[in-house]
């Protein structure tokens, strides 16, 4: 559910808007804006579940109260949407890939990610839908401060993702990301979300969608499942691709190698730069500072006494 609460400190208008999210609406989001100071505060609340599932049967039990017959995974090419469609294969839930085209100056700019999404889709035999959005159009227009300045998100290319989520008819996921932990402290914390990433649900409130914003974080369950698999494979040495690609191994032994793309890439050899694009949204809605609490259940797979953190990794 949404909420906005408006309050008047001194004269100056202060605002709180209050969502929630995931299942039994464990993750509870916050932002309170007071003028040009942004405070983004996610709070991880306990329940109950059974440990050590297997997350296929997880992700199922997160898709059980969908009412339509097929799921929409916007799925750009990545390892995160990658676990959730091989998830979805193997509990047969009917499944389709929704993946963006990026086009700057007529060239097609993510090309290393739809290698590993046209490939993957065509051995798996999933069906895959394609949109292809004219980024030259779409920024150089304004079109995407449109999506992006009523959630106060200052990263351009979040436009992108709420652009191919209006173009789900059915029950559109992200796969998302797990609560970081910061393994290497002795006295661990997580990494609080960000509001960009954060934001997804609310967008499909207000659009009068239903779907998941964040898949692999959408319960308790889930999150931990993740961080505690996010330990088991942290060392100092390894880097986050390769640990991500272990993990995801001992879930789903097809998950194939990639290096890390996020599709923007080769725009630095054009003439097309996100960067001033962010420094405009920044100007407009000023950066957000970001906080996280978490309960009991958490506390005791960090193994510290610490619950709560503003700390990015």
């Amino acid at each position: 559910m949404l909420s906005v609460k408006y309050t008047d400190i001194n004269n100056c208008m202060s605002e709180i808007i209050e969502w929630s999210a995931g299942l039994h609406n464990y993750r509870k989001c916050k932002l309170k804006i007071d003028g040009n100071v942004n405070n983004f505060i996610t709070e991880l609340t306990d329940n109950d579940f059974e440990p050590d599932r297997d997350i296929a049967d997880i992700f199922a039990d997160h898709l059980s109260d969908r009412q339509t017959p097929k799921v929409e995974v916007l799925y750009s090419g990545g390892l995160d949407s990658e676990l959730v469609l091989l998830s979805c294969i193997r509990r047969d839930i009917p499944v389709i890939a929704m993946t963006l085209v990026i086009k700057i100056d007529g060239m097609i700019a993510n090309t290393h990610d739809l290698y590993y999404a046209e490939k993957f889709c065509r051995e798996h035999n999933i069906e895959q839908k394609l949109f292809v959005l004219n980024a030259n159009d779409f920024y150089n227009s304004g079109e995407y401060m449109e999506y992006l300045i009523p959630y106060r998100i200052t990263e351009p290319h979040i436009a992108t993702h709420l652009w191919l989520l209006e173009k789900c008819n059915q029950y559109p996921i992200i796969g998302g990301d797990w609560p970081w932990p910061h393994a290497y402290k002795s006295e661990k914390v997580l990494s609080p979300f960000k509001l960009e990433f954060s934001s997804y649900e609310r967008f499909m409130q207000d659009k009068g969608m239903y779907g998941i914003g964040n898949m692999i974080s959408h319960s308790l369950e889930s999150s931990c499942r993740m961080i505690k698999l996010h330990l088991d494979n942290y060392h100092e040495k390894i880097n986050n691709v390769t640990m991500k690609y272990n993990m995801y191994c001992q879930i789903e032994p097809n998950i194939e190698p990639r290096l890390k793309s996020h599709g923007w890439e080769i725009a630095r050899t054009s003439n097309f730069y996100l960067v001033p694009k962010r420094l405009e949204l920044v100007k407009k809605v000023y950066p957000t500072r970001a906080h996280i609490k978490w309960g009991d259940t958490i506390s005791k797979l960090l193994n510290s006494p610490v619950n709560e953190s503003s700390v990015f990794k």
